[in-house]
């Protein structure tokens, strides 16, 4: 007969051995379930952008925890929204993320820097194609093996995702051998219009001149934008609107994009050398700076500047979309990524009235000056970093970031992946006035890409400062053909 004591050890050790099995059970599943293994390691994902983000087997979210990265970018609405988004990535990966957005001139000066030195400061890169990709190539990580590894995220999109002009822009030199980043943005430029102006007065416009002023159609060139904005410094009252445009002809980069499309448009360019304006090249050729369409262009560009706000002049892109959003001017000519902020944020004055179309023709057609860069790696960053820092571009580039930027009430910014404009619902794609305008602007007939030479950035400041000085000082245009060619061959 069994006594009480003997049944307490007895009880006792039935819930030892009970409790072993357990252990032991649970410790096998995990050692034996892979698929157990990963969901251990890996946060809930729904509702982030991360929720349909593909992963390695049994990848560790939080592998790269602790790890700074720097990501040196030029201040842009993808750099704004990127700026938020940014705590939940960190949140998830453990991976810290500065993002350093600054003015484009300092982006320049800050990168050379980083890159003569090879000190690695900022192991993320904003590559602009004209700017960081043409001149610093050789400083950035060839990511041809980042896209075949099987052991690391990888991108979340086909190569063949990305719209081939723009990846050859943005992602390659000289050959298609080497990708040196993954385009990111599609900064394009496209007209600005009160839409309010040019319906109230488009009758009386139409009585004067015989022709319909809507911005958009084959017969609104650039001589009948400058007779539109003329008409309006005249017509219309200055409570209404100050002046019928603003340019940007400051000694910067804007008034060298601003001209490009004039030129472009009569069917002028800066060199005519094959690939010269896509994969790039180290030099150019010959120059065709002295060419008639060259002239013709900056005799447009004078008149156009004569008629706009007298401060165009010292204007750069900047201080041309304020203008527009304080209501002072009735059209500009700027990036496609300012639309959502003038037409539907509380500090535009213009909200609610904004239009895009194409830029005006010229003599042979609408040319349309694109914009977009990439993200690369710091070729002088450690091998940790480099890792840590493609795992950010494959979120960075993703579908789910790119549409997310689109639609944030604060952004704006085109996806550079095909298929995100397949996830837009009519409806969305009917409203956003500027997506319509910017695909038009991305077809062969429209895109203007501008010279992508390994020297460009030194051409660039010799036409950067003639084209202002002609403004400010009212030169030759013949003249000022004659100094730039003079100049650009003496550095070639």
């Amino acid at each position: 007969m069994i006594n009480m004591k003997s049944m307490k050890y007895l009880f006792m050790a039935t819930i030892t051995v009970g409790l072993i099995f357990v252990a032991m059970t649970w410790m096998g599943l995990r050692e034996n379930t892979p698929s157990e293994s990963n969901k251990d390691v890996m946060p809930n994902l729904v509702g982030t952008t991360f929720e349909h983000f593909v992963f390695p087997e049994d990848f560790d979210i939080r592998r790269y925890e602790g790890i700074t990265l720097n990501f040196i970018i030029e201040n842009n609405i993808n750099a704004n929204i990127l700026s938020v988004e940014i705590e939940e990535f960190t949140k998830l990966t453990g991976i810290n993320v500065k993002i350093r957005p600054i003015d484009y001139d300092t982006f320049i000066q800050r990168i050379s820097l980083d890159f003569i030195s090879k000190a690695g400061d900022y192991q993320l890169i904003y590559s602009d194609p004209y700017q960081t990709l043409n001149r610093y190539h050789d400083d950035l990580e060839v990511l041809n093996p980042y896209l075949s590894g099987n052991d690391r995220p990888g991108l979340q999109v086909p190569i063949s995702d990305f719209f081939d002009t723009q990846l050859e822009v943005s992602s390659y030199f000289e050959d298609r051998e080497s990708i040196y980043a993954i385009p990111f943005d599609s900064t394009t430029m496209v007209l600005y219009y009160r839409e309010d102006i040019f319906s109230t007065y488009k009758d009386e416009f139409f009585n004067q001149k015989g022709y319909d002023w809507t911005p958009g159609s084959e017969t609104f060139t650039w001589e009948r934008y400058i007779e539109a904005v003329d008409w309006i410094n005249k017509n219309v009252p200055k409570s209404v609107v100050k002046y019928g445009s603003g340019q940007m002809a400051q000694s910067h980069n804007s008034v060298f994009c601003e001209f490009s499309n004039i030129l472009a448009s009569n069917g002028g360019n800066y060199f005519s050398d094959l690939n010269v304006d896509t994969l790039g090249l180290e030099t150019f050729t010959v120059s065709d700076v002295l060419s008639e369409e060259f002239i013709e262009s900056l005799h447009v560009y004078k008149r156009l500047l004569s008629v706009a706000d007298p401060r165009s002049v010292n204007w750069n892109w900047a201080n041309t979309a304020e203008a527009f959003a304080n209501g002072e001017i009735a059209m500009m000519v700027n990036w496609d990524e300012n639309f959502s902020n003038l037409n539907s944020s509380d500090n535009s004055l213009v909200k609610g009235n904004v239009k895009t179309a194409i830029l005006p023709y010229g003599t042979e057609r609408s040319a349309n000056i694109f914009g977009g860069s990439g993200i690369g790696i710091n070729k002088y960053s450690s091998q940790e970093e480099k890792d840590a820092a493609w795992f950010f571009i494959t979120w960075a580039t993703s579908r789910e970031m790119q549409l997310r930027i689109l639609k944030d009430p604060n952004g704006g910014a085109l996806p550079t992946i095909q298929s995100a404009y397949k996830n837009l619902s009519i409806e969305e794609s009917a409203q956003t006035d500027h997506i319509q305008t910017v695909l038009k602007t991305w077809e062969p007939d429209f895109i203007y890409l501008r010279p992508k030479l390994q020297n460009f950035y030194f051409i660039e400041q010799i036409l950067i400062e003639e084209l202002h000085l002609m403004i400010l000082n009212d030169l030759n245009p013949e003249d000022v053909a004659n100094r730039i060619y003079t100049r650009i061959q003496e550095i070639k």
